[in-house]
Order: structure tokens, then sequence, then C-alpha cells
């Protein structure tokens, strides 16, 4: 962990810093999003490059594992490259964090390669919590509960665009996480969370855009 943390002012139900012990924030019921904000490794960022290069088209992996088989079970589905360990390694050690953070026996993880917006919509997830970290490409969207209309979610919107929709009044509320950022998102299942679950989408990409995240969810 780093000695000298840089903690930045955000909107209200966000906690963020520099030092990864802000996963601990998650316990705050005042918060529905942590997230540490880090600086990929060049190794790491060749990697990610790579399997972009390797997955032209839409590409998902998926995979329930405890910490001890899940990085046989990467070797055995990504591709080989020089950096192939140090982009596993990446992954290990936030799965080893969530897995610690919330006691859970394993994870169930999503890697996906894509060039169009897997969940285009505003959305709260149905779930306790979420880890979701982007290795290539633009990083999730997501906005404060203190500048949105729930109702006006789902069925709410009433086939309305986001934008048209009254879920949110202004642009410039909509905020994003930068890639190799690691959120934490509090979904509607997490205790004492029902209605505060935070509303969040996919980043939408331009023609000539690919995106590379993994997404990662607590099995107790």
């Amino acid at each position: 962990m780093h000695s000298a943390a840089t903690v930045i002012t955000a909107p209200s139900g966000l906690s963020q810093s520099t030092d990864p012990a802000v996963f601990t924030s998650l316990y705050n019921s005042e918060v529905n999003l942590c997230v540490w904000q880090r600086e990929l490794a060049d190794e790491v960022t060749q990697y990610s490059e790579y399997l972009l290069q390797q997955y032209p088209h839409a590409t998902e992996i998926r995979l329930s594992a405890t910490l001890q088989e899940l990085s046989l079970a990467l070797e055995k589905q990504l591709p080989a490259h020089p950096q192939r360990q140090a982009f596993i390694d990446n992954v290990m050690i936030l799965a080893d964090m969530l897995i610690c953070l919330l006691g859970a026996k394993a994870v169930g993880l999503r890697l996906c390669v894509t060039g169009t917006a897997t969940c285009p919509r505003f959305h709260v997830d149905k779930l306790g919590c979420r880890l979701i970290t982007t290795y290539s490409g633009p990083a999730t969207e997501w906005l404060d509960n203190a500048d949105i209309d729930r109702s006006k979610l789902g069925p709410g919107a009433e086939g309305k665009a986001d934008e048209n929709s009254g879920l949110y009044t202004k642009y410039n509320c909509i905020h994003q996480l930068k890639h190799g950022d690691v959120a934490l998102l509090k979904g509607e299942l997490w205790p004492g969370n029902e209605g505060k679950g935070i509303v969040h989408r996919s980043p939408a990409l331009k023609l000539t855009q690919r995106r590379l995240f993994v997404t990662m969810d607590a099995i107790t």
C-alpha cells in the first residue's frame, strides 16, 4: 500500500483514494461506490493491448474459482505472451482483495473484450457488491444519488433515452471512472442499501474504440 495516499474530494456516496485501503470504507453505510485510483504497470497495459488484438470480435471469458484455482484457470484461458503472467498477477491481487474484504470462498470472474456498450442504459445491480476495472478503453459511467430521479430507471423511463427520460437533469452530472481504476459498486442487495444502489452504465464507444474490462462477484 502507498505510504502517502491522496484522497480526492468527491460526490456524496463516493469514497476514492490512491490507497487500496479505501475499500474498507465499503462498510460505511453512506458509501455506495469505492474507487482505488491506480496506475497500470506497462507490462499489464502491453498484455491488455495484445488481448484486444487477439480478440477482434466480442469475447467473454467467465470463471468461478477459488483463489488457488483462479491463476491456473486464467493461464488455460488466456493466450500466451511474455506479459501474460503480469496481467494474471494483477487480476489475482484484485481477487485476493475481494475475497478478504467480503469473507468469500471464491469469485465469479468475467473478462470481456467489446466494441459496443454491454450495458448501455443507466441501471442498478440486484446484488450485494461487484468489482469492476477497465484495462483498456473508456471506463464505467455513474451518477450520484443526489442528481437522479430513481423513478425513471428501467420501466420508469417509458422507453426514452437516459438523457430524455428525466433520470438526470444535466449532462455534466455524469461521472466516469478512468481505465485502471478499481471500483466496488454496491448494489440493491447490500445490507441496508435498498434504494441506494449505485446507478451506472457502460460507456458508449466510438466506431473504432474497443474496451477490455474485468468484473468480479464474491462467492460466499
